[in-house]
C-alpha cells in the first residue's frame, strides 16, 4: 500500500557500520526511508524478484515500475504503488529490463524483456510491447520469444543499445555462471516477431544474476554472487576481457551480490549501484574510472517496513511525478510481514546532499 514520504537520516560514520560482517568506521552510510511501497505480489513466499523503471515518453508522472513475480507473472505499478496491470500470470519471470525505441514491423515500440523458466511451460526470454500512451503491456506471443543456453534456464538479464551502430541486444546469465549475448531484429516476414541471434558467449565463473550495461560508455557489469562485480565490454566483439570492480568483503559488499543498476549523470558521472544482499544494503560506486566506493545506502523503516535481503533494484535520474521530482530508487524487499513487494525511495532523499542529483540525462 502507498506510504507517506519520510525524512532522510544521513549518517557519516562517527559511529561504526557493518561491512561484510565486520565493523568499520570509515564508510559513508545513507539511511533513507521509503516514500512508496507497491502493492504486494499475489504469490506467497520468495516471489517478488526484480524491478525495472519505464519512463513515459510524454508524461513522466505516468511512468511505471515493472516488477516480476517469479511464481506468477509480470506486474506494472504506477508511481503511487498501485498495481495497474498483471500480465502473463503463469510465465514465471525472474529478471526484467526495458528496451526503448525498438523497430518492430517498421514501428518504434518500447519493449519489456524478462527471463522465464523455472516452473513455466517454456524457457528463455519473453518480450512484451508497451503502449506509449496508456502504458499497457501486451504479450509478443504466448510463450517465450526466443530460447537461450540451448534451451536451458536463463537467470539475469539486461538490454543494451550500442552507441556505435544502434544495434539492440539482450544479455543473459544463468545459475552456472554462463553468459550469452543476443542481437535483436524485427522479423522482416512478420512485424509481430523478433529474431534473436547469439553473438557472444563465455563463462563468468560461479552463479551470476545481476547484470547491467552502460548505454553511454559501452561497459558491462556482472555480479558473480559469491565473488564480486566484474566489468566487461558490452559490444559483441569485446570478448572475455574483464577487470574486477569490487570484491565481496570490501567496503561492506557482502554475498550475495544481487541486482545492479546505473544512475546516469552528465560527463560520465553517476553511480554503479549493487545490492549487497548479505547485509541488506545497496553499495554505490563511481560510474567511471576505477569505480571507487562512494557510499552505502542502508534503508531504514519509517511508515513502511525495513528492507531486508534485497534481490533486484533499479534507479532513474529523471524527473517523474511530483513525489519524485529528482528520480527514484526502487528495490525488492525480500522479507515482508506479508507477501513480498517493492519499495521506492526519492533519489534526493537517498542522495542526502552527498550524492549527485542530475535530472538531465534521459533514457530515451
Amino acid at each position: 500500500m502507498p506510504a507517506t514520504r519520510s525524512l532522510l537520516v544521513l549518517s557519516i560514520l562517527l559511529a561504526p557500520a557493518i561491512a561484510g560482517g565486520a565493523w568499520r568506521d570509515d564508510l559513508v552510510v545513507l539511511t533513507p526511508t521509503a516514500a512508496v511501497e507497491t502493492e504486494p505480489v499475489p504469490s506467497e513466499g520468495d516471489a517478488a524478484d526484480d524491478p525495472a523503471i519505464w519512463i513515459h515518453p510524454v508524461d513522466p508522472a505516468r511512468s511505471l515500475v515493472l516488477g516480476t513475480d517469479k511464481k506468477g507473472g509480470l506486474h506494472a505499478y504506477s508511481l503511487d504503488g498501485r498495481c495497474r496491470q498483471a500480465i502473463s500470470p503463469d510465465c514465471r519471470p525472474n529478471n526484467v529490463d526495458l528496451l526503448y525505441g525498438f523497430d518492430l514491423g517498421g514501428k518504434k515500440v518500447d519493449l519489456a524483456v524478462a527471463t522465464i523458466g523455472k516452473g513455466s511451460k517454456a524457457t528463455g526470454v519473453k518480450v512484451w510491447t508497451i503502449d506509449p500512451g496508456e502504458g499497457r503491456l501486451a504479450e509478443l506471443g504466448a510463450n517465450e520469444t526466443f530460447r537461450t543456453f540451448g534451451g536451458g534456464i536463463p537467470y539475469g538479464i539486461c538490454t543494451y543499445r550500442s552507441p556505435k551502430d544502434g544495434a539492440a541486444y539482450v544479455l543473459v546469465t544463468d545459475r552456472e555462471g554462463a553468459f550469452e549475448q543476443y542481437r535483436l531484429a524485427g522479423s522482416s516476414s512478420d512485424g509481430s516477431k523478433i529474431e534473436a541471434t547469439r553473438v557472444r558467449a563465455f563463462r563468468v565463473g560461479s552463479q551470476a544474476e545481476g547484470i547491467v550495461a552502460d548505454r553511454q560508455t559501452g561497459r558491462l557489469y556482472i555480479g558473480e554472487e559469491d565473488v564480486g562485480i566484474w566489468e566487461y565490454g558490452a559490444e559483441p566483439g569485446d570478448g572475455e576481457a574483464r577487470r574486477i570492480v569490487a570484491r565481496v568483503g570490501e567496503n561492506g559488499l557482502k554475498a550475495d551480490v544481487e541486482g545492479l543498476a546505473i544512475y546516469y549523470a552528465r560527463d560520465g558521472k553517476g553511480y554503479l549501484l549493487a545490492s549487497s544482499q548479505g547485509n541488506s544494503t545497496v553499495i554505490a560506486y563511481e560510474r567511471s574510472g576505477d569505480h571507487a566506493y562512494v557510499a552505502t545506502i542502508d534503508p531504514k523503516p519509517g511508515t513502511t517496513e525495513d528492507i531486508d535481503e534485497t534481490d533486484g533494484l533499479d534507479v532513474t535520474n529523471e524527473r517523474t511525478s511530483s513525489r519524485f521530482p529528482n528520480g527514484f530508487l526502487v528495490v525488492q524487499d525480500g522479507k515482508c510481514s506479508g507477501h513480498q513487494n517493492f519499495k521506492v525511495f526519492a533519489w534526493d532523499e537517498v542522495a542526502g546532499g552527498r550524492l549527485i542529483v542530475d535530472t538531465l540525462p534521459h533514457a530515451r
